[in-house]
């Protein structure tokens, strides 16, 4: 019998709101603690293997990390902090610490490729094997009070040291394709980072290791006679900071597959729990009970300064009523609704009575109650597919019952005034950071999240006003910006999960939701601190256990546990603190020269980035510029030779400037007994999506002639073919140098639709090679999608007071005296401090 309050508590209504959903707490399905619990359940190991430093923090350091299924290998490289540019923003060019993941035992080769091309980074190449590049910067004030502190032979201030929290701070970890890395869909089923994030949560657990290995290092070189390790009740709590901001508000609405997946997983786990048959007396009452009492502690005792979020204290007295309930669920002293057990009983009476982060909190503590059943969902479940498709001949009547099946929500969803509803999310030319704020401050940016809640409702009206037979390739064609959402709304149907209930476009959306949704119940971060309703600093494994206590921990025990701190008298600030000197490096839009001879080996993901970039230069319009987008990949599918016409095609349409003229799609008509597509003098690039619909849907019934006008092929013809085989169809030369070809349905469309699948399951394996000179002629004038660095766009972050000048024009996100009385969220201070001593770099 199915709970009706189970079906409403965690039904997408309620759950995909985004309040709901930045309330979401860290699980036992949560990144870093499934990563935890695995290394912990197999019995891995962790062996330094080097560590050379000088005085100044100059080193390298390598680490091989032993698994039952293999070896895997982290190396770094150290710097002396330096002034210029640090900062955890994207747009950071300063870093303490670059590293990298690679599988297996590494090559000498791979460390010297690795240890050149990393300082690189978006102009670098990974060697073959490379799952992870990552970099972090030392917290600075906190990093020198423990050196200082160990080198005279003292332990630094425990209070201090849990206030912070960590000694390094991660400041990017990249992978799946990006420079040239593994893409994670080719990791083969039983390695040991087969599941997703868990080469990401490795990464961040050794740069913890690092931190503190370091640290050590650096004070035994200050003073060899007197210099003493961190005292493991000391090193308990430091965990890897983390500082994250709009880019995860993007990430969420272009990664929906990969939402559902966490999100939907966590709700089966959670309502699993709930319906156990656990009744008054259960030992495993005192399982959970034990459980609140620890987390109730570790809430009311943590001094964390939350904003937006609900704050420690609050929560832990909101879990003392969460206590009472299960109490008397325990004794069966709780009112329950016919077939109801006592858990579900108490759920449904605190349900409304205490904070969302409380009721997620206990749901998180539920799931310990079937441990074995959540590792299995993570085992099974967390490996999925993230490709979207839309056949172009599925009638728009199915469409539209896809429609309001997957964006219903929509539809039900109050909207704000159109003037209101104005906000961009783009790109900056600076770095590439992400930035959010109002369009009018930033004419001309390219949005990179689809705006579901306008572009519904044009596709719903564009359905009701054909036939209910029509192919959806003849609506799209006739308006390719309803080409995303309409392939969203098939290819999302049955992912509840996927896409947040809410306008992002709105001026008043809160973006610090959707942001902790990845930090807590994705990435499993604790103590996850807001600011100014857009970015949050938080802690990755704080408490958890260090390589050498790998072999007698419990994955169940280190996390909201307290742990208290012997508070001293604490260090004297260090001084000299000065603010860093933010010089963000500009995204150039022309290409340095190459040595014509060079290749470079391309993955789907930095492909699919740098495609989108270049079609939105190209001002294919916002909802159409993801099917160019896929379009151009598969065009390098099908010939990679691709690369070329492509580079020829935005070195012909952009100026110097980085503009091109407005995009037109392509006008069709029947003519001769031909399907006649005036192409307007586009690329075939630009406009194949929107063709393949055009051709895909007029053919859904009997083969036709089509004669292209006006088109420029720029190489892309065999991608044209490979993506109608694709949808079924096949493409035939009739005059190809007059445009004139045939299209019918394929006699054998599961055949036809293999050839594209084998190309793309090689192209995720093994990337795609193409001259080097060609690929930086595509992703450097593809910069000119991104925005313009402006005084008035770099407020568009996700921290304000590191870029706003009193007295400038302030951007109307914020209220003038909302920013001038908020304070940096960060612990520990990113501002440059010159070491007391002269210490001299060796030679």
């Amino acid at each position: 019998m199915r709970n009706p309050y189970l079906d409403e508590a965690f039904s997408p209504d309620r759950v995909m709101d985004p309040r709901s959903l930045g309330a979401l707490q860290p699980t036992r399905l949560s990144a870093s603690r499934s990563f935890l619990a695995r290394m912990l359940r197999e019995g891995w190991s962790i062996r330094r293997d080097l560590l050379e430093l000088d005085v100044r923090g100059n080193g390298a350091a390598r680490y091989t990390i032993e698994t039952p299924m293999g070896s895997i290998t982290y190396a770094a490289w150290l710097s002396e902090p330096r002034g210029v540019n640090r900062t955890g923003r994207i747009i950071g060019s300063s870093w303490d610490m670059i590293g990298t993941l690679i599988d297996g035992i590494a090559s000498d080769d791979q460390i010297a490729a690795s240890a050149a091309e990393l300082p690189k980074l978006y102009e670098g190449r990974a060697p073959e094997g490379t799952l992870i590049w990552m970099r972090s910067n030392q917290s600075l004030r906190l990093f020198k009070h423990v050196r200082d502190s160990l080198a005279a032979g003292q332990q630094p201030d425990a209070a201090e040291v849990k206030r912070v929290g960590y000694l390094m701070r991660n400041t990017g970890l990249d992978g799946n394709g990006t420079f040239g890395s593994v893409s994670f869909p080719a990791i083969p089923p039983g390695h040991p980072l087969a599941l997703s994030y868990h080469a990401q949560m490795l990464s961040a657990y050794l740069m913890r290791e690092l931190s503190v290995d370091v640290v050590e290092e650096l004070a035994r070189l200050d003073a060899p006679d007197t210099a003493v390790a961190l005292a493991p009740e000391v090193r308990r709590h430091i965990g890897v900071g983390n500082g994250s901001a709009l880019g995860l508000v993007m990430f969420v609405y272009n990664r929906p597959a990969l939402i559902h997946t966490y999100v939907s997983l966590t709700v089966e786990a959670a309502r699993h729990a709930l319906e156990l048959p656990i009744e008054a007396g259960d030992p495993r009452f005192a399982r959970l009970e034990a459980l609140l009492d620890r987390t109730i502690q570790y809430r009311a005792l943590e001094d964390t300064q939350y904003r937006v979020f609900t704050n420690g204290k609050q929560l832990a007295a909101d879990l003392r009523r969460i206590r009472a309930a299960v109490r008397a669920a325990r004794r069966g002293d709780i009112e329950r609704a016919p077939g109801e057990t006592p858990l579900a009983a108490a759920h449904r009476f605190v349900n409304g009575r205490v904070s969302p982060e409380a009721l997620s909190t206990f749901n998180t503590l539920l799931i310990e109650l079937a441990p074995d059943f959540a590792d299995a969902l993570v085992q099974d479940r967390l490996n999925f597919d993230e490709t979207l498709d839309l056949d172009p001949q599925l009638p728009a009547s199915a469409v539209r019952e896809a429609l309001l099946d997957t964006f219903g929500w929509v539809f039900r969803m109050p909207l704000n005034d159109a003037e209101h509803r104005d906000r961009v999310w783009y790109q900056s030319r600076a770095a590439e950071e992400p930035r959010s704020g109002p369009a009018e401050e930033v004419p001309g940016a390219h949005e990179v999240i689809p705006n579901y809640p306008t572009r519904a409702r044009e596709l719903l009206a564009a359905l009701d006003a054909v036939d209910p037979q029509t192919p959806i390739g003849s609506v799209i064609a006739g308006r390719p910006a309803l080409e995303h959402v309409a392939r969203s709304a098939v290819a999302l149907r049955g992912m509840p999960y996927a896409v947040p209930h809410a306008d992002p476009h709105d001026i008043d959306f809160v973006p610090v939701w959707l942001v902790r949704l990845m930090n807590s119940c994705i990435h499993g971060l604790d103590r996850t601190e807001d600011f100014l309703n857009r970015s949050v600093l938080g802690l990755i494994y704080d408490g958890a256990p260090f390589r050498d206590e790998l072999a007698t921990a419990h994955a169940d025990e280190w996390w909201w546990n307290y742990r208290p701190a012997v508070t001293e008298d604490p260090a004297a600030a260090a001084p000299g603190s000065a603010a860093p000197v933010l010089s963000p490096k500009v995204s150039a839009i022309v290409a340095p020269r190459h040595d014509p001879a060079e290749r470079i080996t391309m993955k789907f993901r930095e492909l699919r980035l740098a495609g989108g970039r270049a079609m939105q230069a190209l001002e294919v319009p916002e909802g159409s510029w993801h099917g160019a987008r896929d379009f151009f990949v598969t065009a390098l599918i099908a010939d990679p030779s691709a690369i070329t016409g492509f580079a020829a095609a935005l070195a012909r349409e952009l100026d110097e400037t980085g503009r091109a003229r407005a995009w037109r799609a392509p006008a069709a008509e029947h003519a001769d007994g031909a399907l006649v597509i005036d192409c307007r003098g586009a690329s075939l690039h630009t406009v194949g999506h929107v063709l393949v619909h055009r051709i895909a849907a007029a053919a859904a019934e009997s083969a036709l002639d089509v004669h292209l006008v006006d088109l420029r092929p720029d190489g892309a013809e065999p991608g044209l073919a490979l993506a109608l085989a694709r949808v079924g169809i096949d493409w035939t030369p009739v005059r190809a140098e007059d445009g004139r070809f045939r299209a019918e349905r394929s006699a054998d469309p599961e055949s036809a639709r293999a050839r594209y699948d084998d190309g793309f399951a090689a192209l995720l394996r093994e990337g795609i090679e193409v001259p080097a000179q060609h690929w930086w002629n595509v992703y450097y004038p593809g910069n000119a999608g991104l925005y313009p660095d402006t005084p008035l766009s770099r407020q568009h972050t996700g921290t304000v007071k590191d870029v706003y000048v009193p007295g400038q024009q302030l951007t109307r996100l914020f209220d003038p005296a909302e920013v001038a009385n908020s304070a940096d969220p960060n612990r520990d201070t990113d501002h440059y401090i010159p070491l007391a001593n002269a210490h001299h770099a060796s030679v």
